[in-house]
C-alpha cells in the first residue's frame, strides 16, 4: 500500500467515530427543537372539532399496581424456636461461667489466706472455669449460627422486627395477622413512606372485594422466582378468604400528594419522538395560536398523565393530532333549501 493510500485509509478510520457523534448530535438537536407554533381561525377550529379546556392544578397522589403473595408462619416459627433455644442455652452457659469464676476466686482467696482449702480444690475450681468457658463459647457459636440463619431466611427487616415486636410475633403465630411478599413492577421503586393496600378476595355473601391496609415491614430477603421487580414484606390482617399462598392484587400509594395538572390521554400526541400537548393562546377574531409543550408520561392516572409542578393551562383536549397537519377547510353550512 502506498503512503497516500495509508493516509487516506487512516483518515477514513479516524473520521468514522466523529461522523457517528455528529449524526447523534444532529438527531438530538432535531429532537429537542421545538415544534413550530400554528394558528387556526375560529372557523377552522370549529370545522376540525378541536376542543379546548382550561386545566387547573390539583393535589394528586402517585399510585401504581403491584402484586402480593400471602405467606405462612411455618416459614419462620421453627427458626424462631431454634434461635430462642440457642439464646437460652447461651444465657445458661454464661451464668454457669460466672458462677464457676466466683467459686474459683473464693477457693483461691481461702487458699491464699491459709484457710483449710487444699491446692487440689483450687485446681479443680480453675478447671471448672475452663470447662464452663468452653461451654459458653460453644453456646455462643451455636447462637450466632442460629441468628445468621434466621436473618438469611427472613431478611434483615422482618428478622429484626420479629425479634423486637413480641405483639407481632404473637399475632403471626396465632393467625390473626399474616405477612405478604409485595412485588413491585419492573423498574418501579417504593416511594418514601408509601401506603400499601392489598385486595382481599370477596366473601361469599359479598359481591365486592375489600382493600386492606398492609403496613410495610421492610425489604424481602430475595426476589420472586416468577416476577422481576423489587420485593418487600408487609403485614396484613387476617380476614375471611385470606390464606397463605394466595396471590393478591396490590396498590401502592405515595404518602404525600403533589400539585400538578392532569392531562387526558386525548391531549397527548407524539411528534418527532416525544410526547407533547398543544397549549391554546387566544388570538384576534376568535382564532387560536397553538404551541407544543413537552409532556411526561411517567405518571399515568385515570386515562391520562399527571404533570407535577404545572400551573393552570389551556390545552387542546380533543383533536390534538389534527394540529400536526394543515387546518381543514370550513364546510359551508346547509340552509335546508332543496332548490
Amino acid at each position: 500500500m502506498s503512503p497516500a493510500q495509508v493516509r487516506r485509509t487512516t483518515a477514513r478510520r479516524c473520521a468514522r467515530p466523529w461522523l457517528g457523534l455528529a449524526l447523534a448530535w444532529l438527531a438530538a438537536r432535531a429532537a429537542a427543537a421545538p415544534l413550530p407554533a400554528v394558528q387556526w381561525s375560529a372557523t377552522e377550529v370549529r370545522a376540525g372539532a378541536v376542543h379546548i379546556a382550561i386545566l387547573h392544578p390539583a393535589p394528586y397522589r402517585q399510585t401504581f399496581d403491584a402484586s402480593a403473595r400471602v405467606q405462612s408462619a411455618d416459614g419462620w416459627l421453627p427458626l424462631w424456636n431454634m434461635l430462642a433455644a440457642a439464646q437460652a442455652r447461651l444465657r445458661a452457659a454464661q451464668a454457669s461461667l460466672q458462677l464457676a469464676r466466683l467459686q474459683a476466686q473464693r477457693a483461691q482467696g481461702l487458699f491464699d489466706a491459709g484457710q483449710d482449702v487444699a491446692l487440689a480444690t483450687v485446681q479443680q475450681a480453675r478447671a471448672a472455669v475452663q470447662q464452663a468457658q468452653a461451654q459458653a463459647q460453644a453456646a455462643q457459636a451455636a447462637q450466632q449460627t442460629a441468628q445468621a440463619e434466621w436473618r438469611a431466611r427472613l431478611g434483615a427487616a422482618l428478622a429484626t422486627r420479629l425479634q423486637r415486636d413480641a405483639a407481632l410475633r404473637r399475632a403471626l403465630a396465632d393467625g390473626s395477622e399474616w405477612t405478604a411478599a409485595l412485588t413491585l413492577p419492573p423498574e418501579r421503586a417504593l416511594p418514601r413512606a408509601a401506603q400499601v393496600w392489598l385486595r382481599a378476595p370477596a366473601a361469599a355473601d359479598s359481591a365486592t372485594a375489600t382493600w386492606l391496609a398492609a403496613p410495610l415491614i421492610g425489604t424481602a430477603p430475595r426476589a420472586s422466582n416468577r416476577l422481576q421487580g423489587l420485593r418487600f414484606v408487609v403485614a396484613v390482617p387476617a380476614t375471611r378468604g385470606l390464606q397463605p399462598g394466595l396471590q393478591l392484587d396490590a396498590r401502592v400509594d405515595a404518602a404525600t400528594a403533589q400539585q400538578g395538572v392532569w392531562l387526558p390521554a386525548a391531549s397527548v400526541v407524539w411528534a418527532e419522538g416525544r410526547a407533547v400537548c398543544f397549549v391554546a393562546h387566544p388570538a384576534a377574531h376568535g382564532a387560536y395560536r397553538f404551541t407544543a409543550r413537552d409532556v411526561s408520561t411517567a405518571w399515568a392516572a385515570d386515562g391520562g398523565y399527571v404533570q407535577p409542578g404545572w400551573g393552570a393551562v389551556q390545552v387542546v383536549t380533543h383533536g390534538a393530532g389534527l394540529l400536526l397537519t394543515p387546518p381543514p377547510h370550513a364546510q359551508p353550512a346547509a340552509d335546508g333549501d332543496d332548490d
